[in-house]
């Protein structure tokens, strides 16, 4: 399961939940004021592969 940030639009606060794919904005709530108008945003994220030797600046590494 992927890990989702989110942020409140009543209260501003962001935060982080690990959701099945299929979750959306609709089956979560604020963890703070328990408000159910939240937002997804978009986070970096990084991968890695072992075998490349390499990493390119946008976290990912390349590999044959």
């Amino acid at each position: 399961m992927p890990i989702y940030e989110y942020i409140c639009k009543s209260c501003g606060e962001k935060f982080s939940l690990l959701q099945r794919v299929t979750a959306t904005e609709k089956d979560t709530c604020c963890p703070k004021c328990a408000s159910p108008d939240v937002k997804k945003v978009m986070s970096a994220f990084c991968c890695s592969n072992s075998d490349a030797g390499f990493s390119s600046p946008g976290g990912f590494s390349g590999g044959g």
